[in-house]
């Protein structure tokens, strides 16, 4: 246990770590000095924490656990753990360069650092969700390392690789719990999100803990799990609203268990309403600052949710249309393949595609969870199983089904799995012989995903000082070689409204201003001017001085949404009053006159 009170209280110490810069944030003083204080009270807080824990949690150690000896093939699994995590790193080192990373996770980060303080940014809706693991990035960008935000993440998936040993090892022993850390980062979704500037591993994280702890709290009754759990919740609801239902199947898990135990209802609702009190008080500050900010504490989900449910559509948050109904319609699915979804997503993910999941799973792992159930019965892995199909379930209806929004319910399927390789070696020969066949396919997909991973990536020649960082970016990110020229050449109070252009702001210099990627804005500016001069109008009333543009995004739009008039005046606006001072890869960088 000792292994495992380090482990949560280093969660803990971060998760408190996220709340100071929150509170620096909003105080305005957001500055290396102040945040370097928030570390070390942090680190502090840690040490205090741990009290004799930290002294014996190295004899506690995957090394050291009960005084014994190291076999031959917990060695070979720890070496394998370490090589693993050392892969992962130079692809971690490598310039952000990923979708919501440049987008999100650092961008909003830079943003508040610029201004020394967090603020309001009303074009970015995804600023008001709750950033614990974002907050925690501002740190490194204050001391101007990006890439150590990456490797934080990294970190974040090998934490939870030890939620998943420490759960493994008093059960099933010491090699079956490395199994379970291996299996876990070595899974291509966990591996692939590790290399970037996400949040998910994070929000895996503070999930699997809540998961662990009211397990624990199921076993061995004592309360200091409930609050474990509950205090763990509460930073994962604050990490990812996703974690929502982590939080209503671990509350509901609470209730059942205190319940079952007492045989009174009013217990199960005790133990209930503790669980639910506790994480919502870890939580607050960002209701309480969203109910400040919009006079709602769960903006922007609940207007998504409500507006879903005012439709008739449930209850989701994907925009106008229902993930189910986007299945039907945008991706022609029929019945009988969205009712295999639960199937697919294991045997057709592909990175980079919302159609196919955006995200790779292992297909080898559907036949090992049926097996976690031979043998003897134990009440864990109904649970386990339970936890992972509801969140499959939950997530299935209320957000687009890519495979890293079910991340948290991901370790739970680890321990399945690794549980179904343990009952089949300890079978007959035969199905040892068939078990060892398994694992090596299971371990040789995801060997070769992560030699695919390497050869997009092609880190080497940056990491060994033969590519620029200029360099790398403008192979890997289109609109780069624009950016680097309004960066160099606009004029420092320009500020860009970024039209079509995948809203990549993490690289900008000067300010900019989404122009929405469904084109509202334009399409209201143009639809509402009755000539050039009154769109010209529009346009500098947000004080916007220059535009930044995918041409072809632009044209089409134009094509489609305006008819001829429109498309005359828009044509005008351009000859008129807008000039083109740079195109580089599709993308243009104009100024308004």
């Amino acid at each position: 246990m000792r292994t495992e009170e380090v482990i949560y209280k280093a969660g803990f110490a971060l998760g408190l770590l996220s709340l100071l810069v929150f509170s620096l944030g909003h105080l305005g003083f957001l500055s290396p000095g102040y945040l370097a204080l928030a570390l070390l009270i942090s680190i502090i807080s840690f040490v205090v924490l741990l009290k004799k824990d930290f002294a014996s949690a190295k004899e506690d150690s995957p090394a050291h656990e009960g005084h014994k000896p190291l076999l031959l093939w917990e060695k070979l699994l720890i070496l394998s753990i370490a090589a693993l995590t050392l892969s992962a790193v130079p692809l971690a080192l490598m310039p952000p360069s990923i979708r919501d990373e440049i987008i999100q996770h650092l961008a909003v980060p830079k943003l508040y650092l610029a201004r020394g303080a967090i603020f309001q940014i009303p074009f970015m809706g995804f600023s008001y969700l709750p950033q614990n693991i974002d907050l925690l990035y501002v740190i490194p960008l204050a001391f101007g390392s990006d890439v150590a935000a990456r490797v934080m993440h990294l970190l974040f998936a090998v934490l939870t690789g030890l939620v998943i040993y420490c759960y493994l090892s008093p059960r099933e022993g010491r090699v079956y719990a490395l199994l379970g850390m291996l299996l876990y980062i070595s899974t291509p979704l966990v591996f692939n999100l590790s290399r970037m500037a996400y949040i998910d591993n994070g929000s895996a994280f503070y999930s699997t803990l809540a998961l662990v702890a009211a397990l624990n709290w199921k076993e061995s009754g004592s309360t200091k799990w409930l609050v474990y759990s509950a205090v763990s919740m509460g930073f994962a609801l604050g990490s990812k609203y996703n974690n929502a239902i982590s939080f209503v199947l671990i509350g509901a898990f609470v209730f059942y268990i205190a319940e079952r135990r007492s045989g009174r209802l009013v217990e199960g609702l005790k133990a209930g309403l503790v669980f639910a009190l506790i994480a919502f008080a870890v939580f607050s500050p960002w209701l309480v600052r969203n109910y400040v900010w919009k006079g709602s504490p769960f903006y922007p989900i609940y207007e998504s949710a409500a507006k879903a449910s005012s439709r008739g559509e449930g209850v989701h948050v994907t925009g106008d249309m229902s993930p189910v109904a986007k299945r039907y319609m945008v991706y022609g699915e029929s019945t009988s393949r969205i009712l295999l979804l639960p199937f697919r997503i294991f045997l057709a993910g592909k990175d980079n595609s919302i159609e196919k999941f955006d995200g790779v799973l292992n297909p080898v792992f559907l036949l090992f969870i049926p097996l976690a159930f031979i043998g003897r019965r134990h009440d864990d892995r109904s649970y386990l199983l339970a936890f992972f199909c509801l969140f499959f379930l939950m997530a299935a209806f209320t957000v687009d089904l890519v495979t890293r929004y079910l991340l948290p319910s991901i370790p739970a399927l680890i321990i399945l799995v690794t549980l179904g390789i343990k009952n089949l070696f300890e079978g007959k020969n035969y199905l040892r012989l068939i078990n060892t066949v398994l694992l090596t396919l299971l371990f040789f997909f995801n060997a070769v995903y992560i030699a695919s991973l390497y050869g997009q990536v092609s880190p080497l020649p940056y990491l060994e000082g033969r590519e620029s960082r200029d360099a790398y970016l403008s192979r890997t990110i289109p609109d780069y070689d624009s950016i680097r020229f309004a960066n160099s050449y606009l004029p420092a109070g320009a500020k860009v409204m970024l039209v079509f252009a995948g809203d990549r702001g993490y690289y900008w210099k000067r300010e900019y201003y989404y122009g929405d990627r469904a084109g509202i804005y334009l399409k209201g500016f143009v639809n509402g001017s009755r000539d050039d001069e009154e769109l010209k109008k529009k346009f500098s009333s947000l004080g916007v001085t220059h535009l930044f543009a995918n041409d072809r995004l632009l044209e089409k739009f134009a094509n489609d949404n305006f008819d001829a008039e429109k498309i005359a005046l828009l044509a005008a606006f351009f000859k008129n009053h807008v000039a083109r001072l740079y195109a580089s890869n599709g993308f243009s960088v104009y100024v308004i006159k």
